[in-house]
């Protein structure tokens, strides 16, 4: 039941295991037990619990592989997003997407993509650091992700602003709500991916409150099926000369 396709049997077997494991005395038995659990864990918190406990037997688990997170981007910021205006309005990235570009943003500014890895452990793109402190801005993320085969999919992402989402050109899902909270698993949209090469394009948007809670400006997105449970799917690094 580690790999069950209900979520609610699969987390409690998993919590038995954590437990289980925990009263385990003999520390290769313990991390076995530890490094089984994992194979099934897709919650957040018995994910942390199975990491920090195989931490004492010298293994290291990348959350962000576990999960499935998308880690390599091109982003491309500031258009203008000012009282609103840039939700509903298709900007060029919209309409096809050229990595060489240069647009024209926002007041004026010639605006290109520029390549981005995220090293957080849940995927975290922190757009203030990646780009710049904007305010009233639309910025575009961009991935392209390769599945061995054609699978349903579940795009689950954490943002604390405005969002779009774009999966092989096709828009997926859209939720305009500011400094509402965020957390991971926050909103699931489903598509297809297919056998090769897959787009995901993300537009995350920016207000004007100046309260300091308010400026955040930060997504994450993962890739799973109906459980939660990571699908595979590989990348390459982000370049600039990528095309």
């Amino acid at each position: 039941m580690l790999l069950d396709p209900s979520h609610e049997l699969r987390r409690d077997a998993i919590e038995l295991a954590l437990k289980e494991a925990a009263e385990l005395e003999d520390d290769k038995e313990a991390k076995a037990a530890y490094l089984k659990a994992l194979k099934g864990a897709c919650d957040e918190d018995q994910v942390e619990t199975i990491a920090k406990a195989l931490e004492k037997y010298g293994e290291k688990v990348d959350q962000a592989k576990h999960f499935g997170f998308v880690t390599q981007w091109h982003l491309v910021a500031p258009f203008d997003n000012v009282k609103g205006v840039g939700y509903d309005k298709a900007y060029p990235p919209e309409k096809g997407v050229d990595l060489t570009a240069t647009y024209d943003g926002k007041n004026n500014e010639q605006v290109t993509w520029k390549p981005y890895e995220t090293k957080n452990a849940h995927g975290m793109v922190d757009l203030n650091a990646a780009l710049g402190k904007f305010k009233g801005a639309a910025a575009y993320c961009y991935a392209v992700v390769e599945s061995p085969e054609e699978r349903p999919v579940e795009i689950r992402t954490g943002c604390i602003t405005s969002l779009k989402i774009w999966l092989n050109g096709k828009q997926i899902f859209a939720q305009d709500e500011y400094h509402h909270g965020m957390r991971m698993d926050q909103y699931a949209a489903r598509g297809t991916l297919k056998k090769g090469k897959n787009t995901i394009l993300v537009k995350v948007c920016q207000n004007e409150q100046k309260d300091v809670w308010a400026q955040v400006w930060q997504f994450q997105l993962r890739l799973c099926d109906h459980v939660g449970s990571a699908v595979p799917f590989t990348q390459k690094a982000a370049k600039k000369e990528d095309k």
